[in-house]
């Protein structure tokens, strides 16, 4: 299962709530501003309809020293239009009846104008302009236009900016405020939860408040307490589960070790003089052999029980494995198993030579144990970046099951099998800083390997620090 991308609570607070601000202040300035812009054409057509009834009333003449005398006062352009008789009803004059005839930016909406009538009130001539036409009588109007802001003009203003800036940065701070108040305790809470078992801090900010953070942040310590006291009986119990499959597996273990020296001890002591001699020289070597094992099993449920930090010095590995293969010869030959050891000269690491010898001896019991009908256990050596052996027989390998669980406590496949070899090997590997790997080779059969840290003899970095020298030299 991927991971999901991170994605900030500040961000997704934060930002949303600022887009909102920003567009619902463009969008109350856009209120305001057609609300400022229908009431400004409201007083804009009162004030042409009683400037031309005060024209009408006082009938002062359709010239051009009144129409620019009205705009002067209204500060707007006034033009009175005048239409002609012809035919299908009245008509503009060739100059389009205006007087005084629109020049500037008003000459290129002549066109828009002449057509204007009263019944259409206020419309838009051009980009920046509206007029409204008032009737004083029968082929006479007067128009009035005048000068508009566009929206956009509005906004562009730098006044109508700073207000908007302003505002929005204020929203900001306050996006900042109220997000930094939610996401900071929860950030924490998070930070903490993943080691909610380790936590050993006895508060959690946000804990004293009163709200939903401060809920969430004593459940978390609510939470963490409970885990501890589980964790506490849970280990107990594992402890006490342990200890009684590990004596009960000692036991069992134990057992035929020690029915075979009872026998030979019985021999032994049966046989008369003349025999004893015969009867010792076969039954010691069996003696020692299961004493041997018993041996083994004492230090593999030590190590499980009580394990300790290796005591580590260089060491030969060959001279281990050879001490190992030595002490197993019995075993093997009896299983019909030849085993070839084939490591190099100088495989060299810093370990405790007791301890690698069991992890060794784990190995190849296993890999005898694996070969019923008999079969080949071939240990070579490899050295580079880290010290390797690698042990491959010629048995049927390991299952798909075993690969996976290879390394738990308990897990075997072998009938009578304890489960604890290759976990206590991977144990100590992993103290010699190490690692355990198991696979199936291409061709049939296992391949384990013991993987070391590498060991750098004094005379190799005497060697090159002197390379290095002559390099820089």
């Amino acid at each position: 299962m991927s991971r999901p991308r991170s994605s900030s609570l500040w961000r997704r607070l934060a930002v949303p709530l600022f887009l909102f601000v920003v567009a619902g202040s463009t969008g109350i300035a856009f209120w305001l501003h057609a609300t400022a812009r229908r009431e400004s054409q409201t007083v804009f057509a009162t004030l042409a309809r009683t400037n031309a009834d005060f024209i009408r009333s006082a009938k002062l003449p359709a010239n051009e020293r009144v129409a620019e005398s009205v705009g002067r006062v209204l500060s707007m352009d006034v033009f009175f239009r005048r239409a002609a008789a012809g035919a299908g009803g009245a008509a503009p004059t060739a100059d389009g009846g205006f007087v005084p005839v629109p020049g500037g930016e008003l000459a290129a909406h002549a066109a828009r104008l002449g057509d204007l009538t009263a019944e259409q009130g206020i419309v838009q001539a051009g980009a920046d302009f509206e007029a409204i036409a008032v009737e004083l009588e029968k082929g006479l109007s007067l128009i009035f236009v005048r000068r508009v802001e566009p929206t956009l003009g509005f906004f562009l203003k730098p006044e109508t900016l700073l207000v908007l800036a302003i505002f929005w940065l204020f929203s900001i701070g306050l996006a900042w405020a109220l997000a930094r108040g939610l996401v900071r305790p929860l950030r924490l809470l998070a930070q903490r939860l993943p080691h909610i078992q380790d936590d050993a801090e006895a508060s959690l900010p946000g804990a004293e408040r009163n709200d939903e953070i401060g809920q969430v942040a004593r459940a978390y310590l609510e939470t963490r307490a409970q885990l501890g006291a589980e964790r506490t009986r849970r280990e107990r119990s594992e402890r006490l589960a342990l200890l009684g499959r590990m004596a009960t597996g000692l036991a069992h273990e134990i057992h035929n070790p020690l029915s075979a020296i009872r026998i030979h001890a019985q021999l032994i002591d049966s046989a008369d003089a003349r025999e004893q001699t015969a009867v010792l020289r076969d039954s010691l070597p069996v003696l020692l052999g299961e004493t041997a094992k018993i041996e083994g099993l004492v230090n593999q449920w030590m190590f499980l029980a009580r394990p300790a930090p290796p005591q580590t010095a260089p060491a030969d590995l060959a001279e281990i494995v050879a001490g190992v293969v030595r002490a197993l010869a019995p075993q093997a030959a009896h299983a019909r198993v030849k085993i070839e050891s084939e490591l190099p000269p100088g495989l060299r690491a810093s370990v405790d030579a007791r301890r690698i010898a069991q992890a060794v001896g784990n190995i190849a019991i296993n890999a005898i144990q694996a070969m019923p009908s008999g079969g080949t256990l071939t240990i070579t050596g490899w050295r580079g970046d880290s010290v390797r052996l690698i042990f491959r027989d010629t048995g049927a390998g390991f299952s798909a099951p075993a690969l996976a669980q290879h390394t738990e406590l308990f897990y075997s496949e072998k009938e009578g099998g304890m489960g604890i070899g290759l976990s206590v090997t991977a144990e100590i590997l992993k103290a010699h800083s190490g690692a355990l790997v198991v696979a199936n080779a291409p061709d049939g059969g296992a391949v384990v390997t013991l993987q070391l840290p590498l060991l750098v003899e004094k005379s190799e970095t005497r060697t090159s620090q002197s390379e290095t020298n002559s390099q820089s030299g």
